[in-house]
């Protein structure tokens, strides 16, 4: 389960209106595309947008590339992002494994209407959160500044 803390903001905590945890985990469902950020063997960030499923707290992500599931495999500490630069939710956390469970395959074919073949692109890589960081900016490219704010710690 999670716990809520306060954003810390350029290096000052968030005196923002708090973020609900329900607009959260609605977006972290709804998403088309997760941003996966692993470290690489050379040592540098590698972003990839995959497929995936929010359930039950835990992020469940086609990644399938083998220079990603190698890194992961090497230094699980990952950070996935959705799309929106304005609207944020971004989940810290640690790739544990893979994942075949056929409730989450058919939660991530109904998403796609599609047919995951676990023998053609592996299975999917479980990230459990260690914390998820929210906000949520007004304007053009959030150029009004941030207008909500939240942070949730996860027990691993």
């Amino acid at each position: 389960m999670s716990s809520k803390a306060t954003l810390r903001l350029y290096g000052q905590l968030s005196s923002h209106p708090a973020l609900e945890w329900a607009w959260v985990n609605a977006q972290l469902k709804a998403a088309g595309t997760y941003w996966v950020v692993a470290r690489t063997a050379a040592g540098h960030p590698h972003p990839r947008p995959v497929w995936g499923v929010w359930n039950q707290q835990r992020l469940f992500l086609s990644i399938g590339t083998p220079a990603i599931l190698r890194a992961l495999a090497a230094d699980p500490v990952v950070t996935v992002h959705l799309d929106s630069g304005t609207e944020v939710v971004i989940v810290e956390g640690r790739a544990s494994g893979s994942v075949d469970a056929s409730e989450v395959i058919a939660s991530y074919d109904r998403k796609y209407e599609w047919t995951y073949d676990v023998a053609a692109y592996g299975p999917l890589t479980l990230v459990i959160p260690t914390a998820v960081l929210a906000w949520r900016a007004g304007g053009w490219a959030g150029r009004e500044s941030f207008q909500q704010t939240g942070r949730w710690q996860f027990d691993l």
